[in-house]
C-alpha cells in the first residue's frame, strides 16, 4: 500500500488521516476538494486509481476522459529494501509509455489537451524510510528516485517536467498541502 487513498482523504479532511486498510478496487469517481495554504485557497478535482496493474486500463480511460492536468505517482520505499521489488518501476514504465504516447490504445490520435501540464513523482512513508535512507543531498538527488530517472528524462524530451516530493501525511499532513500548490505554481 503507497498511500493514494490516503492522499485522497488528506485533501478532503484537514489534520490526520485513519488508518486505511482497504486496497483501492478501480476508478473512484473524480470529486472536487478545496485546500488551503499559507492563506491561499485553490480547487483541484482528483480521482483515486487502484495501483495493481489489473487496474492500469482503468488509468488509461481516466485520462482519455478527464485530461488531468496533473498526475501524482506515488511510490515508497520498497524497492530500496528489496532490489527485486520492481512492482513501482514496471508501473511507472507504463504510465510514461502511455503518457508519452501520440496515440491512445484506441489509435485515436492524441491532442495537446491529451497530455498533462506535469508529472509529480511522490515518495511516500518519509516518516518509515526516511532515518534508514538518509540523504544529505537534495530531494531531487535522492536514491529514492534513481530508478525512474530514464521515465523522467522520456517526460522531459516529450515536454512534461516531473515534480520529485517526499511526502509523509501521516506525520505531517501539511506536507501534502504544500506539494500540490507547489506543482500547480511551478507548472
Amino acid at each position: 500500500m503507497v498511500g493514494k487513498t490516503t492522499l485522497a482523504h488528506q485533501l478532503t479532511t484537514r489534520g490526520e488521516v485513519q488508518q486505511i486498510n482497504e486496497r483501492t478496487v478501480g476508478l473512484h469517481r473524480a470529486s472536487r476538494k478545496s485546500i488551503k495554504i499559507d492563506g491561499q485557497t485553490n480547487t483541484i478535482k482528483s480521482a483515486d486509481l487502484g495501483g495493481e496493474a489489473i487496474y492500469w486500463k482503468e488509468w488509461v480511460k481516466d485520462m482519455q476522459l478527464r485530461k488531468p492536468k496533473y498526475i501524482i505517482f506515488m511510490i515508497d520505499h520498497r524497492h530500496l529494501d528489496n532490489s527485486s521489488n520492481l512492482d513501482h518501476q514496471v508501473a511507472w514504465k507504463f504510465l510514461v509509455d502511455t503518457v508519452c504516447s501520440s496515440m491512445w490504445p484506441t489509435g485515436k490520435k492524441k491532442k495537446e489537451e491529451d497530455y498533462p501540464l506535469a508529472i509529480g513523482i511522490w515518495a511516500n512513508k518519509y516518516d518509515i524510510w526516511g532515518k534508514k535512507y538518509d540523504n544529505d543531498e537534495p530531494i531531487e538527488k535522492h536514491e529514492i528516485f534513481e530508478p525512474f530517472k530514464y521515465g523522467m528524462r522520456k517526460l522531459n524530451e516529450k515536454g512534461i517536467p516531473c515534480f520529485k516530493y517526499i511526502v509523509s501525511a501521516k506525520s505531517d499532513p501539511e506536507m501534502v498541502y504544500r506539494g500540490i500548490i507547489t506543482m500547480i505554481k511551478d507548472y
